[in-house]
């Protein structure tokens, strides 16, 4: 089987641009079958992501084509363990780096990268290893001044220096 996804519009919006800080998202998505043959399948998408509280919306819109036998492209109609048409989960697969940087460009939290939980909420440990490794670039960012690395770079006098044996 294979999959082309095509975006055909990208949309993000953000109400209060202090607020950083989101607790969770809610996802309305959509899939409209335009065109079936014998080799394929032709979907008309559309991904709109609510955060709480409610200040920023993504949305995306495109139309997804499936190749393959009839099979193949029936069982990727069915429903996962959450509920979800697979082909819903494999279509956010290919647009959750589109998400990730929208959001990011917002300077917010960003959706979960699995469609079954879009409506749980930010994972408290992706927070703190966001603010851990900010902490780590903030003390490895620190401006040294010339003396400092001049220093570093020489040995001590205190030190010996190996003196090569012939």
């Amino acid at each position: 089987m294979k999959t082309e996804i095509d975006l055909n519009d990208i949309s993000m919006s953000k109400n209060d641009p202090n607020l950083k800080s989101l607790e969770k998202y809610d996802v309305e998505a959509n899939i409209e079958e335009v065109d079936n043959t014998n080799e394929r399948s032709v979907f008309k998408y559309g991904f709109t992501a609510l955060s709480t509280p409610r200040n920023v919306r993504l949305s995306i819109q495109g139309v997804a084509r499936i190749f393959g036998d009839s099979i193949e492209r029936d069982e990727i109609l069915n429903k996962d363990e959450n509920d979800i048409p697979k082909i819903l989960t494999v279509i956010y697969q290919e647009l959750f780096p589109t998400f990730f940087l929208l959001s990011k460009t917002l300077n917010v939290s960003c959706p979960p990268h699995t469609i079954g939980e879009m409506g749980n909420s930010l994972a408290s440990e992706d927070i703190e290893q966001e603010s851990e490794i900010n902490e780590q670039v903030s003390e490895t960012a620190e401006p040294k001044s010339v003396d400092d690395v001049e220093s570093e770079s020489q040995p001590s006098e205190e030190e010996p220096v190996a003196q090569p044996t012939v």
